[in-house]
C-alpha cells in the first residue's frame, strides 16, 4: 500500500461524491489585468473582519494616523488587528452596517484620507533565513492576516498547529462561478505567492507542498510553474497539480479528498491528519507582511456581472464603500436586483450597498434580471432525491430541511447538520426552488445559541457547586474550631476573640466599677466607688423629681427621728449630751413619763432600722439628696440649715449617733427600754398614714432643738467634751480616709454651733410645744417640701447605719445589748 507521500509524488488524484458543473462565467472578469482604484473620500473599517473576536482600539477620534498604522491590537489568539489603509484622520468610532447577511451594526473606525498616502516606517527583508518561527508567527499575527479564500480564519492560529504537518496544501482552485480574483493574482504575482509559500515552509517544515489549480485556469497554472522553476525552492518538495473542474472542488475537505483520497472525519480538522491548507491570496499577504512589512490593508476584488460596467479585478482598500467601488467600475446595479457579495453559489445579498469592503470580500456580483431571475416562491418538496445525490458531504438534505423547518434542531444535529459546508449545490438542483441552505443556516445559528446557553448554564452550575462546597467547608471549619475551643477551655483565644473580650471588659469596668471588686487593691476600689457614688448623688439630686415613694420614706424617717428625740430627752436628765463648741452647761430638760425609761437598746434598734431602710433605698436606685435644713420651733427652716452639703448631713447624723452611744454608757443599769415597746409601734402607725408621720417628724425635730438649748444652759462648767475628743474618735475609726473625715468633722462642728446659737436665741425658757399643734404646722410645711425632708432623712439614716456598724466592730458593750434586744 502506497504512503501519502508516494501518492503525492506520483500525482495520483481522487474525486469526491456529488458536485455539480454550473456555468463558470469567469471570462467576464479574467481577461484584463488587475487595476488599482483611487483613494475613496472616506473609509469605514470594521473592527471585526474575521472569524473570531475584535481587537482592542488603539485610536480615538481626531487622531492622525499613517498608512499601515494599527487601529486595534490583538488581545487574544482569535483576535486579528485591523490597520489604516491610508494616511488621514480618525473622524468617528461608532457602529454601522457591515458586509454581513444579518445586516447588523458593528463597531468600526471612520478614516478621512489626507490624499498623501504616507506609509509608517517599515522594515523590509530579502530572506527569511535566520528568523525564528515565533518571530514569523508574531509578524503574521500583527499584520492582521486572515484566510482570504472566504472563511477568514486567523492565519496565525492556523500556523500554530498542535501536530506536525506532513503535507502543506495550497488552494488555487477558485471553483466558484464568476470569481477570478485568485486566477488573475496567480497570473500576475506568481513569484510573490511562492515567496509566501517559502515562509510557510520555513515555519512548518512539511515533507511535501502541493499547489492545486483547476484545469480551467491554464494561464495561472503556467505562471506558477514558471515561477517555481525560477525560484530556489526544492521542486522535489513543491508539487503543482492540475485538478478537474468541478464544484465545489475548492472546498477544503473536498480538495483534500481530491489530492490525497482521505476524508476528514466528523469533528476533526485537516491538521489531525497531518495536513494544512492555505489560499493563494493568503500566501501573497504573508509575503507582503514578512518581506515588505505591509499589513493586510487591501485585496483583489472581482467586480463582475452583466450590470458591472467595466467588469474586472481591482486592488481595493479595505473599508472602501461598496457604492463608491461600483461607481469607479461603471457598474449600474438595478434597483430591484440584489447585489451579491461572493459568488452565485455561496454568496449573499448585501443588506446595504453602503457597506464597506472587508477581508472576506472577494467578489461583487452585479447581475441582470436574465442572469439572476427573481427567486420563485418555494413549492412543496417532491422527494426527488436530487439534493442527496449532489451533496459532496453525503448528507440527507431533505431530512435536514424537514427538521429545520419544524424547528427540531436536535434531530437535525443528529443528522450531522454541522458537516454541511453550505456550498449550495442542493438548492441549485432543487426542482421546487426551496432555499435549503437558508434553512440550514438558521438551524445552525439556533443550535449555536442553545450550545452557548447550555455552556453558560453549565458554568453557572459549576460556580454554584463550587460556592456550595466552599460554604460547607467553611461551616465545617467553624464547627471544628468551636469543638477544639470547647475541648481546650484553657487555650488562648484568637486575636479577634481576645480583642472582643478586652473591649467588653473595658466597657463593663467603665459602666460598673463594682464588677472589678476583688481583682485589684480593695482599698483603692472602695475609694473609687465612694467617689463615684458621691458624684452620682450630687448629679441625681440636682435632676431628681419628687416621686410617690417619698411620702413613705419621709414617714419612716420621721418615726426614727421621733424615737431619737425621746431618747435624747431621757438621756439629758442623767448624762451630758454631745459636745458643742460653746461648752455651755446643759440643764436637764423636762420629759414626759412615757419617755423617761429609755435604754441603749433603743439606739441600736433605731440604727438597725435605718440601716435596713438605707439598704432598700440603695437597691431601688434612689438618690441621696445633698441638702439639709434645720427646723426652728415653728417648723420653718433656720438660717443655719438652709443649705447643707451631703457631707455635713452625714457628719451630723454620725455625731448624733455617737451622742446616743455615750448616753447609753452613762445610763443607770436599771433603766431599760426594750426595742419592741418603742420601735414597733411608731413603724406600724407610720405605715398607715405617711402624711401624719411627716408631721410627727417635724415635731420631734423641734423638740430636739429645744432639748439641745436646755442642755447647753444646764451643763456644768467642768463637764466639757471638746471637739478634739470627738475628732480623735472619728480619726481612729476612719483611718483610711483622714482627709475626708477631717473635712466632715469641721463641717459638723460649724453646723452644730450655728444650730445651737440659733435655737438658744429663738426659744423662750419655758416654751413647750405639743405634738398636735406642731404637727398641724409641720404638715403644711411638708406638703410644700416633701422632697427636701426625704433627702435629709435618707442622709441621716445612712450615716447612723455606718456608725452602728463601726460600734459593732470596735467591741463596744452597746453591741451586746442590741443583740439581746434583737
Amino acid at each position: 500500500m502506497q504512503t501519502l507521500l508516494e501518492q503525492l509524488d506520483q500525482g495520483q488524484l481522487w474525486t469526491f461524491p456529488g458536485g455539480i458543473h454550473p456555468p463558470e462565467r469567469k471570462t467576464l472578469s479574467n481577461q484584463t489585468p488587475i487595476k488599482r482604484l483611487p483613494l475613496p473620500p472616506s473609509l469605514w473599517i470594521p473592527l471585526r473582519q474575521h472569524a473570531g473576536s475584535e481587537g482592542m482600539l488603539r485610536v480615538k477620534p481626531g487622531q492622525r494616523v499613517l498608512k499601515g498604522d494599527a487601529l486595534t491590537w490583538a488581545d487574544s489568539p482569535w483576535s486579528v488587528p485591523v490597520h489604516a489603509p491610508t494616511s488621514g484622520t480618525i473622524a468617528a468610532i461608532e457602529p454601522r452596517v457591515t458586509a454581513h447577511p444579518s445586516g447588523l451594526r458593528e463597531l468600526g473606525v471612520e478614516l478621512i484620507p489626507d490624499g498623501q498616502d504616507h506609509w509608517r516606517p517599515r522594515e523590509t527583508r530579502s530572506s527569511v533565513q535566520g528568523l525564528e518561527r515565533d518571530e514569523l508567527h508574531r509578524v503574521i499575527r500583527d499584520a492582521g492576516i486572515a484566510g482570504l479564500g472566504g472563511a477568514t480564519f486567523p492565519a496565525a492560529v492556523k500556523l500554530a498547529p498542535a501536530n506536525r504537518v506532513t503535507a502543506l496544501l495550497i488552494n488555487g482552485a477558485e471553483c466558484e462561478p464568476y470569481i477570478s480574483a485568485d486566477d488573475r493574482l496567480m497570473r500576475e504575482h506568481a513569484g510573490e505567492i511562492l515567496l509566501g509559500i517559502e515562509v510557510l515552509i520555513h515555519m512548518l517544515n512539511p515533507d511535501r507542498v502541493v499547489i492545486a489549480i483547476e484545469d480551467n485556469k491554464p494561464e495561472a497554472l503556467a505562471a506558477i510553474s514558471k515561477a517555481l522553476e525560477a525560484s530556489h525552492l526544492d521542486q522535489e518538495q513543491v508539487k503543482i497539480r492540475s485538478i478537474p473542474t468541478k464544484y465545489p472542488s475548492g472546498s477544503e475537505k473536498q480538495l483534500i479528498q481530491i489530492l490525497t483520497g482521505q476524508e476528514v472525519p466528523k469533528g476533526k480538522l485537516p491538521v489531525d491528519l497531518g495536513m494544512l491548507m492555505h489560499n493563494v491570496g493568503t500566501c501573497y499577504a504573508i509575503k507582503k507582511a514578512v518581506f515588505d512589512d505591509e499589513p493586510l490593508i487591501e485585496r483583489v476584488v472581482t467586480i463582475t456581472g452583466e450590470q458591472a460596467g467595466q467588469a474586472g479585478n481591482y486592488w481595493t482598500l479595505l473599508g472602501s464603500p461598496i457604492r463608491w467601488v461600483l461607481q469607479q467600475s461603471g457598474a449600474n446595479p438595478l434597483p430591484a436586483q440584489p447585489l451579491i457579495m461572493g459568488g452565485p453559489m455561496m454568496g449573499f445579498a448585501l443588506p446595504d450597498i453602503d457597506a464597506p469592503v472587508v477581508k472576506a470580500t472577494n467578489c461583487l456580483l452585479v447581475p441582470s434580471r436574465e442572469e439572476l431571475p427573481e427567486q420563485p416562491k418555494p413549492r412543496n418538496c417532491i422527494r426527488c432525491g436530487d439534493c442527496a445525490q449532489v451533496c459532496p458531504q453525503l448528507l440527507l438534505p431533505q431530512q435536514l430541511f424537514w427538521h429545520s423547518q419544524a424547528k427540531e434542531y436536535d434531530k437535525a444535529d443528529k443528522l450531522n447538520l454541522f458537516d454541511c459546508i453550505e456550498c449550495g449545490v442542493c438548492a441549485y438542483v432543487c426542482p421546487s426552488d426551496i432555499p435549503l441552505v437558508e434553512h440550514y443556516r438558521i438551524a445552525k445559528a439556533a443550535l449555536r445559541d442553545q450550545s452557548t446557553s447550555a455552556a453558560k448554564a453549565e458554568q453557572a452550575k459549576i460556580r454554584f457547586e463550587a460556592r456550595k462546597a466552599r460554604l460547607e467547608a467553611e461551616k465545617q471549619a467553624r464547627e471544628q474550631r468551636s469543638q477544639r475551643a470547647k475541648a481546650t477551655p484553657g487555650a488562648a483565644p484568637s486575636a479577634g476573640v481576645a480583642a472582643a473580650i478586652a473591649k467588653l471588659k473595658a466597657k463593663q469596668a467603665e459602666q460598673s466599677p463594682e464588677a472589678n471588686e476583688g481583682k485589684g487593691d480593695e482599698q483603692d476600689m472602695a475609694e473609687l466607688r465612694r467617689q463615684r457614688k458621691a458624684q452620682a448623688r450630687v448629679a441625681k439630686a440636682q435632676k431628681a423629681q419628687p416621686s410617690p415613694d417619698d411620702a413613705p420614706k419621709a414617714a419612716v424617717a420621721a418615726a426614727i427621728a421621733r424615737a431619737k428625740a425621746k431618747q435624747a430627752q431621757a438621756q439629758g436628765s442623767a448624762e451630758p449630751t454631745e459636745p458643742s463648741q460653746d461648752t455651755q452647761p446643759t440643764p436637764k430638760p423636762s420629759t414626759s413619763s412615757s419617755d423617761s425609761a429609755k435604754n441603749p437598746a433603743v439606739a441600736a434598734a433605731i440604727a438597725r432600722a435605718k440601716a435596713k431602710q438605707a439598704q432598700k433605698q440603695g437597691e431601688k436606685g434612689d438618690t441621696e439628696r445633698t441638702r439639709e435644713t434645720s427646723v426652728d420651733q415653728s417648723g420653718s427652716a433656720g438660717p443655719s440649715g438652709a443649705s447643707k452639703s451631703p457631707a455635713v448631713a452625714a457628719a451630723i447624723a454620725k455625731a448624733k449617733a455617737k451622742q446616743s452611744a455615750a448616753t447609753a454608757e452613762a445610763r443607770p443599769a436599771g433603766d431599760t427600754l426594750t426595742q419592741g415597746g418603742t420601735g414597733d409601734a411608731p413603724e406600724k402607725k407610720d405605715a398607715g398614714d405617711a402624711k401624719r408621720k411627716a408631721a410627727v417628724a417635724a415635731a420631734i425635730a423641734k423638740a430636739k432643738a429645744k432639748q439641745a438649748a436646755a442642755t447647753a444652759e444646764a451643763r456644768p462648767a467642768g463637764d466639757t467634751l471638746t471637739q478634739g475628743s470627738t475628732g480623735d474618735a472619728l480619726e481612729k475609726k476612719d483611718a483610711g480616709d483622714a482627709k475626708r473625715k477631717a473635712a466632715v468633722a469641721a463641717a459638723i462642728a460649724k453646723a452644730k454651733a450655728k444650730q445651737a446659737a440659733a435655737t438658744a436665741e429663738a426659744r423662750p425658757a419655758g416654751d413647750t410645744i405639743t405634738q398636735g399643734s406642731t404637727g398641724d404646722a409641720q404638715e403644711k410645711k411638708d406638703d410644700g417640701d416633701a422632697r427636701r425632708k426625704a433627702a435629709v432623712a435618707a442622709a441621716i439614716a445612712k450615716a447612723k447605719a455606718k456608725q452602728a456598724a463601726a460600734r459593732s466592730q470596735g467591741g463596744d458593750t452597746q453591741k451586746n445589748d442590741e443583740n439581746e434586744n434583737d
